[in-house]
């Protein structure tokens, strides 16, 4: 009579050494990655390892490429427009402050106009910084 294959692996408390044993030890692990490898050896013992197209592997999970919503070939036109809104906002800003008294002056005024430099400017940034190649 022949013994039974080793089908249950285990690792040995404070070694580096697996064991294959055909008897099944329930000891629970003290620590998540004996936990980890106890999940693992079952998985490749009931299935076997998948390393065929259809598993999980990265070439496809990354079948789908990303892509700009917005065409590689209007950045120059879209950096050009946004930066020169943007310096137009802000020297509207700093004409007002430098203009208007201070008891005259409108603190909603001076935010809607630095909101509208500030994201005009930004994003003149980014597809400026695009249009040179500079993927951000």
């Amino acid at each position: 009579m022949e013994p039974d294959p080793p089908n249950h692996l285990h690792l040995l408390p404070n070694t580096h050494t697996i064991v294959a044993s055909s008897v099944k030890f329930d000891i629970e692990p003290s620590l998540p990655v004996l936990s980890l490898a106890k999940v693992a050896a079952s998985i490749c013992r009931d299935q076997g390892p998948k390393l065929s197209a259809t598993s999980n592997s990265p070439a496809t999970m990354a079948s789908k490429a990303i892509s700009s919503p917005v065409p590689v070939t209007w950045y120059p036109t879209l950096a050009v427009v946004m930066v020169s809104l943007g310096l137009l906002f802000t020297a509207s800003f700093f004409i007002y402050e430098a203009t208007i008294s201070r008891k005259n002056r409108s603190l909603a005024k001076e935010v809607i106009t630095a909101t509208f430099a500030s994201f005009f400017l930004g994003f003149g940034s980014l597809f400026l910084l695009l249009a040179s190649g500079v993927y951000v």
